[in-house]
């Protein structure tokens, strides 16, 4: 198969995790054939970076590397479902995905072209079959078919080599509850008849539970989950990343640019940036990613038009709250600088009763500001401001400067 593609970054363990990834891929090696195991992580966690590293060493296989785990085959099945649902039927995307993970694809293309008839032809969207008896003519039961085709097809890849299959699902996350649950489902119908082969879904838990409201109407949230343990059979919560990792990844996300930082903002200005960063819940390689270039954009173009200037913390934390949490940003600078009164107050308020919400107490911030309703509908934002509410209270100029600055370069 191609590894170009689900492999990118994947060579070095940026984020970690690599003791987690081993002990679970030495589990999936002993797990019954047929499994489905969902990785459930945090915002900031890395849950999608964990997968790909999964991937990377699973097919370390190929060149009997230190990393090799046994028991597991090193044709590593990469299931993109945000892709495949853009062509129709979220079943094809899986079988698809088994043929070009083979070592000799075109070998297998009848077979799965026979399973794609049967998917088609299947109701995956939740809703019961229009008119009764026997869905297909010949065929007594078409799920047992397509559990049995799909059976034959994983035991046709791997061959007759030892080892368990295993399949990585992306891109859920990206889905609408109801194509999510159709994905998910399509993937445990596959699995009916036993294939031995693991599929391990990338999900957020949030975004799981939703999904189990499409086939089910609004559930409470603990029939939901309980739909949901019975769709998998293990669930992992990836932990958030250490904090000393975000400064690495940061670094390797700025790369050579960290010249141009020093240049429009002085000498400390990445370990400025790394300090207001250093938050569990910034920790996602991605959205560092994203801050680097945003820094980099801004260094650069501050150095064009000669508005140099050492940033403190404060500014650098602004720079991360224009990137995270851009409607909150808009909100602060429309309101001018009676809403860095509010935040302080609302703050101050958190830190005493550990609430930010001001109902139910006395005086003048008895009745919820705007800021406050921010606080109490995000907490990762409010857990974030306690680290530095006062510093933007204190240098409000710098933050009126700086975001001018960024207004300026369309950031």
């Amino acid at each position: 198969m191609d590894d170009a593609r689900w492999a990118i970054g994947a060579q070095e363990d940026v984020i970690g995790m690599d003791r987690l990834a081993r002990s679970l891929l030495r589990l999936v090696a002993r797990m019954a054939p047929a499994s489905m195991i969902a990785l459930h992580g945090a915002p900031g966690s890395g849950k999608d970076e964990l997968l790909r590293r999964i991937g990377w060493l699973i097919a370390q296989g190929r060149q009997r590397g230190p990393e090799t785990i046994a028991g597991l085959l090193p044709n590593v099945v990469w299931f993109d479902a945000w892709r495949w649902s853009k062509q129709g039927a979220p079943g094809a995307g899986l079988v698809a995905a088994v043929i070009q993970a083979a070592e000799a694809p075109a070998s297998h293309r009848e077979q799965g072209r026979k399973l794609l008839e049967l998917i088609t032809r299947l109701r995956l969207d939740g809703q019961a079959a229009e008119g009764g008896g026997v869905v297909f003519s010949g065929s007594p039961d078409p799920v047992i078919e397509l559990g049995r085709g799909f059976r034959a097809l994983i035991d046709a890849v791997r061959g007759n080599r030892a080892g368990r299959l295993v399949a990585l699902v992306d891109g859920l996350d990206l889905l609408t509850p109801a194509l999510r649950w159709q994905v998910m489902d399509a993937c445990r119908l596959l699995l009916g008849e036993g294939a031995d082969i693991t599929l391990l879904f990338s999900v957020g838990r949030e975004a799981a539970l939703d999904a189990m409201t499409y086939p089910h109407g609004e559930l409470p949230a603990a029939s939901a989950a309980r739909a949901f343990d019975d769709l998998v059979d293990l669930t992992i919560t990836v932990p958030n990343l250490d904090v000393r990792r975000i400064t690495s990844l940061l670094r390797d996300a700025v790369g050579p640019a960290e010249g141009s930082l020093r240049r429009a903002f002085g000498p400390e200005a990445f370990n400025g940036l790394s300090a207001a960063a250093a938050h569990r819940p910034l920790g996602s390689p991605r959205f560092l990613r994203r801050l680097a270039l945003r820094a980099v954009m801004l260094a650069e173009y501050a150095t064009e038009v000669r508005s140099n200037r050492n940033l403190t913390e404060a500014q650098w934390a602004w720079v991360i709250i224009s990137e995270r949490w851009p409607e909150f940003r808009r909100f602060m600078i429309r309101g001018g600088r009676q809403r860095w009164v509010e935040l302080s107050a609302a703050m101050q308020q958190l830190a005493e009763d550990g609430r930010p919400s001001a109902a139910g107490r006395p005086g003048p911030m008895a009745v919820r500001s705007g800021v406050t309703s921010w606080l109490d509908d995000d907490l990762i934002l409010a857990s974030y401001l306690r680290l530095h509410a006062e510093g933007f209270e204190q240098d409000s100029e710098g933050i009126f400067w700086l975001e001018n600055l960024m207004l300026s370069a369309g950031l």
